[in-house]
């Protein structure tokens, strides 16, 4: 079996050197900054939803396009995505998802969250398809280990990632273990005093099982804690920032979308981390260009 998987990912690895265009394996031109570099503890990129899918190279072109801009962050330590990273979680888009991601090397961190697509869509394949993306987030350096929701320190930040635990599509389910395990976590970031990145494919109040504010009544408990969401395919407007349950959460938009409604494809938030400020912009990462009226600032 492991040597299976070393070599799916020896495949996917050259699969993905041989589509990408040239120009991303290249020194990266400068693409954007932090607003304040000097002061700077750490930035990091959330994109979500990409939906690779195997007959669909249109959708994997736009990937490498989004990918050479963040590479090209003067600034960026951290790439996040939030879920539903391929559209059926078949091994080919698994392929082209984390051997791009391996090729290109946009960042030096990598935090994956998986969603109800990489999961396979309420088909049936779920306890499958959790361990093909276990087994390829590992790969590309996530070191998730026996359960598929995780955490990172980077840079004296945590960056936490939850899962739903059964075949679910629009709601997630998050057992008393996942909860108690987020509680352990979070109780050490406020006890070092850091603040505390959640990164979840669905929003705050789509929780299956009993009372949906099961997962916001615990988040409520701590402060400097900024939670991200995806799935919803919902275009970039004011509602996109919202305090959802007493949870701060941006719900980023699917990032591969073309233009949607007349607003723009390619969108993804950067989030820069200052001593006591938490600054995050929005910016379409297709057109390489800040989104305009969309820049939020939280002091702490």
């Amino acid at each position: 079996m492991e040597i299976l998987i070393s070599a799916k990912n020896i495949i996917s690895t050259i699969l993905a050197l041989l589509l990408l265009p040239i120009t991303i394996m290249m020194p990266p031109t400068e693409s954007y900054e932090a607003k304040n570099p000097d002061e700077l503890k750490t930035s990091f990129t959330v994109l979500s939803d990409i939906h690779i899918e195997g007959n669909k190279y249109s959708t994997f072109e736009k990937f490498t396009e989004i990918l050479k801009d963040v590479k090209g962050a003067k600034d960026n330590d951290t790439l996040v995505f939030l879920g539903d990273n391929t559209m059926n979680g078949q091994d080919i888009e698994s392929i082209f998802f984390y051997g791009a991601l391996k090729a290109a090397n946009p960042a030096d961190n990598l935090v994956i969250a998986p969603g109800n697509h990489d999961y396979g869509n309420g088909t049936g394949a779920y306890d499958e398809l959790k361990g093909r993306f276990k087994r390829y987030a590992n790969f590309v350096g996530c070191d998730i280990g026996d359960n598929n929701y995780y955490y990172k320190v980077i840079d004296d930040c945590y960056f936490i990632v939850l899962t739903t635990e059964s075949d679910t599509v629009n709601d997630v389910d998050i057992s008393d273990a996942q909860l108690s395990w987020l509680k352990d976590v979070l109780d050490k970031a406020s006890a070092e005093g850091k603040y505390a990145f959640v990164f979840n494919h669905h929003p705050v109040n789509y929780i299956k099982n009993g009372d949906y504010t099961r997962l916001s009544a615990l988040l409520n408990d701590y402060e400097d804690l900024i939670y991200f969401s995806g799935h919803t395919h919902s275009p970039l407007r004011e509602y996109s920032v919202s305090v959802v349950d007493g949870v701060q959460q941006f719900n980023i938009p699917r990032t591969t979308d073309d233009d949607y409604e007349g607003n723009a494809g390619g969108i993804g938030a950067v989030v820069e981390v200052y001593e006591d400020e938490i600054l995050v912009r929005f910016r379409d990462f297709d057109d390489s260009e800040w989104v305009e009226g969309y820049e939020y600032s939280f002091t702490y």
